[in-house]
């Protein structure tokens, strides 16, 4: 099977791994039970992007940058990692003014500790959290998929394709849990998680024919620039949506810490083979 081929493939498993990230949140049952699973799972998922940001597309930016310039100095790839970051900033604190975050209310009774989550109540015209969420990871999945879609071998594509599959249902349960804390009907919630899942798939073909057009000595500049971009958006989601909400919510702070913690060893681990 020829590269473009094995792109398609990884196009597909991508695009059914974002759907069943966000339908597995759906599927969790209500209560005190399944409320922590989806708050103990939301920060799993944010210690797993914020390693793949890191460990990954961010490594492998900086190292593209070496073998395409390799007297430069300058930290090319850390400086559009910020880059990324600021942009998923921009889109979610200026272009779509942010939606108010979760609401959470903290009881302790004969039973102990329990979380109430309120959902997500209008306020004037501000767009609720889980849009939000949708359209920050959209665009960081167009980009990521842009960055697998560059590669040239197959032994880089399929190193960036498990990154993105160690990460990919993870961040849509992340979403999957937006969606639920907000009341959404699963009517509601299927096509953004249609709409989500299709995003790296799109990258992925688009960036493959833009390859297919530049010269051969810019491709490897093209798959630097996006793989650096697209660690600044994963730490973005990961510390500005993901974490930070899973703190402010009361309790469990100590499990919490502990589950990103472990998102993020995994990450890193899995960089000791690609």
């Amino acid at each position: 099977m020829s590269l473009a081929g094995v792109k398609v493939v990884f196009s597909v498993a991508v695009f059914l791994m974002g759907v069943f990230g966000v339908l597995s949140a759906v599927a969790l049952r209500s209560g005190a039970s399944g409320t922590r699973f989806m708050a103990w799972g939301d920060t799993l998922a944010g210690g797993v992007l914020a390693g793949a940001g890191l460990a990954h597309l961010l490594s492998d930016g900086a190292n593209g940058f070496r073998a395409v310039a390799p007297g430069m100095d300058y930290p090319v790839a850390f400086v559009l990692a910020g880059v990324g970051f600021l942009l998923i900033l921009l889109i979610e604190a200026v272009i779509v003014p942010g939606g108010d975050q979760t609401e959470a209310a903290f009881h302790c009774g004969a039973e102990g500790t329990s979380h109430e989550i309120r959902p997500w109540s209008h306020r004037g015209e501000r767009r609720p959290y889980s849009f939000i969420l949708l359209l920050v990871l959209s665009v960081h999945s167009v980009i990521i998929g842009m960055a697998l879609g560059a590669q040239r071998s197959l032994t880089t594509a399929l190193a960036i394709f498990i990154a993105i599959m160690a990460h990919k249902g993870m961040a849509g349960f992340a979403l999957g849990v937006s969606y639920r804390r907000t009341g959404a009907s699963l009517r509601g919630i299927v096509p953004a998680a249609l709409f989500f899942a299709c995003m790296t798939p799109l990258g992925i073909l688009a960036s493959t024919a833009i390859d297919s057009l530049i010269a051969a000595d810019s491709r490897m500049l093209f798959e630097a620039v996006f793989n650096s971009l697209g660690a600044g958006t994963f730490l973005y989601i990961a510390t500005m949506d993901i974490i930070r909400t899973e703190f402010e919510l009361p309790g469990d702070n100590g499990p919490k810490w502990f589950l990103a913690a472990t998102g993020f060893a995994l990450m890193a681990l899995l960089a000791v083979w690609i």
